[in-house]
């Protein structure tokens, strides 16, 4: 008999996610699932109980895995990674982004415009970009990168990117905040609106598996367009 050999976890998910989208009521049960992939049931499980975590599917035991179906009308989940490009294109939209600012910086107490944790004297990169949706601007990310190695650094590469390549740092965690706010002059006129335009600010804390932090993050977004409403999935035992 041969034996069967696991696929890599990740693969194996994406290929229970093409079946997920697939116009059914239930999904095919675990030794149909493991048939189908080339998985054991085992993995085939393990892969269910983490879909099942991001919302994709709902396990009752006795009966069959149900998907999520409303999952891909929702729009964006800010529980998950995502690119912001890539998010407003999978909506229907143009992205754009730009590059408003990037500078190397030795973080000082007192800065009022601090939001971040790191220790006074920290050197980092910050950058400042802003995303466009169909030419109208949509959000605006400050980033602080810790940089604990001398390279050259290209801002334009993602914050997950960057802190990887200043800091060594694979960032595996995010914390995120969320408030709402006024918007301060700057960034409004960055955004081309007001000062004091209601919006969405998001911290970040990107951190690594152990705990060394990667880049903190402020963010501000405005009114979303259709699709790109921030969501998140949570799962409800009853």
């Amino acid at each position: 008999m041969t034996e069967k050999r696991a696929p890599d976890q990740d693969a194996l998910i994406d290929r229970i996610l093409h079946l997920w989208r697939a116009d059914a009521e239930t999904l095919p049960s675990e030794p149909r699932l493991a048939e189908l992939t080339g998985a054991s049931r085992n993995s085939v499980r393990e892969a269910l109980i983490r879909l099942e975590e991001r919302g994709y599917v709902h396990r009752t035991q006795g009966a069959r895995t149900s998907p999520n179906r409303r999952l891909p009308g929702v729009g964006r989940r800010i529980d998950q990674q995502f690119d912001h490009s890539l998010s407003i294109r999978a909506a229907g939209y143009e992205p754009t982004l730009e590059l408003v600012a990037s500078d190397r910086l030795t973080l000082s107490a007192g800065d009022p415009s601090r939001y971040d944790e790191l220790p006074d004297g920290t050197g980092v990169l910050r950058t400042v970009k802003m995303w466009r949706v169909d030419a109208a601007p949509y959000a605006l990310a400050e980033d602080l990168v810790p940089l604990s190695r001398e390279v050259d650094l290209d801002p334009h590469r993602p914050v997950f990117e960057l802190a990887e390549a200043a800091n060594g740092i694979r960032v595996a965690w995010e914390t995120l905040w969320i408030d709402a706010i006024a918007l301060d002059a700057e960034r409004a006129a960055i955004l081309s609106t007001d000062a004091g335009t209601p919006a969405i600010e998001m911290t970040y804390c990107g951190y690594g598996v152990d705990d060394a932090i990667g880049y903190w993050s402020r963010e501000v977004q405005l009114p979303a367009p259709a699709g790109l409403r921030n969501a998140l999935i949570r799962r409800v035992r009853s």
